[in-house]
């Protein structure tokens, strides 16, 4: 059944549109700057910075480089995520859900090539570039959404082989309910309990 069931063009586009965000990514850097009680370990040599001297920290970064400054540069010698850091800021590219709320929201509205206004998270404020963007395509995913609802079609097939069949069971055929069995002592009927099967449903 599940092999034969169909799912049709506009049943697939119409989920497609309705999901198009799951079959987006971006590409995107960032320069962290964080603040006290922010989760991220603090840089070996550097000062704690309250929320107010991390904002204007990150705005001084930003004006670097909207004069130009490499983000790749910048983010080795002040980034606060290490781990990005090192890599001149590089985060790879993620698709919705994988970043938080604030972060994510902005590097999916961010046009590619721009430097955002500092975007503030639990970790600090960040400051992302977005390198690429993109989208995947109804054909390119067609065959994917067609395995994610093909169980779907299946099991609407048998709903309406159900109701469309006029199958009746006639009760007299399995003829009278059996007694359930006595058993003599109370440990017995405990046990009885677990291990008898059900009596078939009518």
């Amino acid at each position: 059944m599940l092999q034969s069931a169909k799912v049709d063009d506009a049943a697939l586009q119409k989920y497609f549109d309705t999901h198009k965000s799951e079959y987006e990514t971006v590409q995107a850097r960032h320069i962290l700057v964080k603040f006290k009680g922010s989760p991220v370990p603090t840089r070996e040599g550097k000062p704690e910075l309250t929320e107010e001297q991390a904002l204007a920290k990150a705005q001084e970064i930003r004006k670097q480089l909207l004069a130009g400054s490499e983000f790749a540069a910048l983010a080795k010698a002040e980034s606060d995520d290490a781990g990005s850091g090192a890599n001149g800021g590089e985060l790879g590219s993620f698709g919705h859900g994988q970043m938080v709320p604030p972060f994510e929201e902005a590097a999916f509205k961010l046009p590619v090539d721009q430097v955002s206004e500092p975007i503030k998270t639990q970790f600090g404020y960040h400051l992302i570039k977005v390198e690429k963007r993109e989208a995947k395509s109804f054909d390119s995913v067609k065959g994917e959404l067609e395995a994610k609802m093909k169980p779907e079609a299946a099991r609407e097939s048998v709903e309406q082989l159900r109701k469309s069949s006029n199958v009746k069971l006639e009760e007299s055929y399995f003829g009278p309910e059996a007694p359930a069995p006595q058993t003599g002592s109370a440990a017995g009927t405990g046990a009885a309990a677990i291990t008898a099967p059900a009596p078939a449903a009518r």
